[in-house]
């Protein structure tokens, strides 16, 4: 027999008085992987994924990332992402959102990722591991009586994440503020106001050639298309993960018509908004 005494003098990850909770967690095949989701952010979650097949393209606050097999990407609240998938790569991810998450190196609540490190960690010779404890938060949610076990699986989750970064940790790329990043995070706040090019370059004190030519060299697209995929990302967001009516969802991400809100959506998406909430949710 082999008995092991744990050791007791650890330093808790935790703060006292906060309880972390298990969300959601989704198991994303490369069939969904192929609807990608648009710029979004979680104001009060933080996510972990677990890449467990083929590759994708993530761009993080406007950095373009490639995440692979066995890659762990971490995003804190209020961290604009998007997820592009493969091209044909089968991209294969498990992810969990956490809500009420302190961790006693922050001040902030539902901070996961220092700023020293990069967004995406491989997960070397944990990913077997890792890919236990996924899989087993994914079966005690679907049980009648899962729901307390699927959280304490996560909080082990957590924990073994954050203790990894220690080791595993990529250094992050050195960002340097630019009139883009100033014009992408005006829009990030305002992107659900009836804003125009116009108010962009007026907001970082630029005219709107110029903003519009940077902006695109720098991000990937030009502003108003920006605030586009940014709209359409939180519709997907609340398409998801609520059951707010298309009407209030257009709304909120500011559309004041329906209608035409569900047209940009289908243009951009090849599918209505109730056609994406009913594939991601059945």
């Amino acid at each position: 027999m082999l008995q092991y005494f744990v050791e007791r003098n650890y330093k808790p990850i935790f703060t006292r008085g906060y309880m972390p909770r298990l969300e959601y967690i989704c198991n994303v095949g490369p069939d969904s992987s192929t609807m990608p989701r648009s710029m979004h952010e979680h104001k009060s979650l933080v996510e972990i994924l677990l890449v467990y097949g083929g590759a994708g393209i993530y761009i993080v606050d406007s950095e373009r990332y490639t995440a692979k097999k066995e890659d762990l990407i971490l995003y804190n609240s209020k961290t604009v992402h998007d997820e592009f998938g493969g091209s044909g790569n089968d991209l294969s991810t498990y992810c969990v959102a956490i809500s009420n998450l302190k961790l006693v190196d922050f001040k902030q609540v539902n901070k996961i990722l220092p700023k020293k490190y990069s967004p995406i960690m491989p997960s070397g010779e944990y990913f077997d591991e890792l890919l236990s404890i996924f899989r087993a938060i994914e079966r005690e949610s679907y049980r009648p009586s899962g729901a307390e076990t699927a959280n304490l699986l996560t909080l082990a989750l957590v924990t073994k994440v954050y203790t990894m970064l220690k080791t595993h940790g990529l250094p992050r790329r050195e960002k340097i503020p630019s009139l883009s990043s100033r014009a992408k995070d005006f829009i990030d706040e305002h992107y659900m106001e009836n804003i125009k090019l116009e108010d962009i370059a007026r907001a970082v004190d630029a005219n709107v050639y110029n903003l519009s030519k940077i902006f695109k060299v720098e991000i990937g697209f030009s502003p108003m298309r920006y605030v586009t995929l940014r709209r359409i990302g939180e519709a997907q967001n609340l398409l998801i993960n609520t059951d707010m009516t298309i009407t209030r969802i257009a709304m909120s991400v500011g559309y004041n018509d329906s209608n035409y809100f569900q047209n940009v959506f289908k243009n951009f998406m090849q599918m209505t908004p109730r056609e994406y909430r009913t594939r991601w949710t059945k």
